[in-house]
């Protein structure tokens, strides 16, 4: 797309927050899930020009972008991330170097382009939580073990002080 910045959101809870960027300055807001936005991308899928939804709303349903979308510079292209569960995240793509055409054929290849990155998006946090319950069993095997041997040595303990009063003259 000849785009040189960009940014993603991804849900996390709720909201959707900026977890990566590119030539593009950071945003702290989050979009929520349920807000005009998300909610738009979510049940349209449409891939959304930042200049003619804020030019002519009444295109894009009465679409209402978010402050932080028009202080961001040059941004261009809304791409929503689609994924088996829903809305993902979207991306936000900065103006490409050369005046470009958004045509049907376009706005296709950047919808396909956007279900396979949520694709892999979803595959990645899967890994990521599959790993995270994966070093939580670990830990658990292991003070399981710390806990036998902690035992144990209470065990041996008790039974040397119980004998102690029988065996103290014995050497």
């Amino acid at each position: 797309m000849e785009s040189a910045s960009g940014a993603l959101w991804l849900a996390h809870g709720d909201a959707l927050r900026q977890v990566a960027r590119i030539a593009m300055p950071a945003v702290r807001e989050t979009e929520p899930l349920d807000g005009a936005l998300a909610s738009y991308l979510a049940r349209t899928g449409w891939v959304v020009e930042v200049q003619e939804a804020a030019i002519r709303p009444q295109a894009h349903d009465g679409l209402a972008l978010p402050a932080w979308l028009s202080a961001l510079p040059r941004a261009w292209l809304i791409v929503p991330l689609q994924g088996a569960e829903g809305l993902a995240g979207f991306v936000v793509l900065g103006a490409p170097r050369t005046p470009l055409e958004v045509d049907w054929e376009v706005r296709d290849l950047l919808k396909t382009a956007g279900r396979q990155a949520a694709s892999y998006l979803g595959h990645m946090q899967s890994a990521e939580a599959l790993l995270e319950a994966q070093k939580f069993a670990a830990f658990n095997r292991m003070s399981a073990f710390v806990v036998h041997d902690l035992k144990n040595l209470v065990a041996q303990l008790s039974l040397v002080l119980a004998n102690a009063p029988r065996h103290r003259d014995k050497p």
